[in-house]
């Protein structure tokens, strides 16, 4: 994505994001988030977490009141930063998170081996143009023991999307598995997708070692309603999530699937848990 595909898209998008959870399958791919968090990166009160792409500080938020660590967000957009600025006085919470506006190719601004944890949700690394530099920087500013759970778009649930839901011809369907970018509307810049062996291997030549990579959600999918917001219609999936009972049993499905490999390419995003090892 150039610089102003980056402007451009961002921009309106820093005052349209949250909206997205009106709809209920979100909230449940949120919790399937909270609890790999919980369950995989190992941090104690008042450790260092690095919200990477952390846009309009909600995660960071949540990081920081519920697990009681330290945050920073870093962001390229300063329209998002603007945003979480407002959301964190708002919030007033005791452990305020640090806004770092920086681009994660490179990032002078983020020390080395500054941070205990790193978490990037929601297919940061899907806008990004150069992956492999990227890793290198998570690595770098990563303490050796320090844990990552880094989240990108599926190369999988892109094909299968254009293919059986959008209708896509096959010269658009061949593309996509050659670039592995995805377009998916005109308001939307092209987009980089991933398999799980694409993640494992970038995340093994900038050093880390592959803990696994989770499906995000690998058993319940989203309606094509549920990434059309601002909402005119809520998607079948969506209206069932409503049910609290439905909720909490497609979360426990959720949570199970995650702890078998296989099925994380079913995943609509794919979460990689690497380490940085001890030196």
């Amino acid at each position: 994505m150039s610089n102003s595909e980056f402007e451009t898209f961002f921009q309106p998008y820093a005052r349209n994001v949250e909206g997205f959870y009106e709809a209920a399958y979100w909230r449940l791919s949120d919790e399937l988030i909270k609890e790999l968090v919980r369950r995989h990166l190992g941090l104690t009160p008042g450790a260092r977490l690095l919200d990477a792409g952390g846009g309009t500080g909600r995660w960071g938020l949540w990081y920081s009141q519920a697990l009681d660590v330290d945050v920073t967000v870093a962001d390229k957009s300063s329209h998002m930063l603007a945003t979480a600025e407002q959301l964190v006085r708002a919030a007033a919470p005791r452990r305020e998170p640090r806004l770092v506006q920086c681009d994660l190719h490179d990032a002078p601004e983020l020390a080395d081996e500054s941070f205990d944890g790193i978490v990037s949700t929601y297919g940061v690394l899907s806008f990004l143009e150069d992956p492999a530099a990227v890793f290198r920087t998570l690595h770098r500013v990563l303490r050796p023991g320090g844990r990552a759970l880094l989240m990108s778009h599926s190369l999988s649930n892109a094909l299968a999307s254009k293919a059986n839901r959008d209708g896509a011809p096959a010269r658009e369907l061949a593309e996509l598995l050659d670039t592995r970018t995805v377009k998916w509307s005109d308001h939307v810049p092209r987009l980089r997708v991933f398999s799980a062996q694409d993640l494992r291997e970038l995340a093994a030549d900038a050093g880390f070692a592959v803990r696994g990579v989770f499906g995000v959600t690998a058993v319940v999918q989203p309606g094509p309603e549920d990434f059309g917001y601002p909402y005119t219609e809520i998607s079948d999936i969506s209206r069932r999530l409503e049910d609290p009972e439905y909720f909490d049993t497609a979360l426990r499905l959720e949570l199970a699937a995650s702890e078998q490999p296989e099925w994380a390419e079913r995943g609509t995003n794919l979460m990689l848990y690497a380490e940085r090892l001890e030196s």
